[in-house]
């Protein structure tokens, strides 16, 4: 199993928050509890509230999408849901 990647919880950059929110943007689930762990509120599953995730979505979209893989043809949850993000 890969090692987890920790974040810092008292500042985190733009990409860093994106990389933290990527499985939540790519399938709508957090499978590793990074949303625990940049202090996120989550469900029962550890799942954010959707209001949550698209203000995340607003904010960090294009940072994810930017270092997203190229290659990757399946269309992110986040863009499925919320649209293209605006660039900021």
């Amino acid at each position: 199993m890969p090692v987890k990647r920790r974040t810092d919880k008292r500042r985190l950059s733009p990409a860093m928050e994106a990389q933290a929110w990527s499985c939540v943007f790519e399938t709508r689930h957090d499978f590793f509890g990074d949303m625990r762990e940049i202090g996120v509120p989550t469900d029962r599953l550890g799942d954010p509230d959707r209001a949550t995730a698209e203000e995340a979505w607003r904010r960090l979209g294009a940072t994810f999408l930017a270092a997203r893989d190229p290659r990757e043809r399946a269309v992110p949850w986040a863009v499925r849901e919320f649209g293209e993000p605006h660039a900021g």
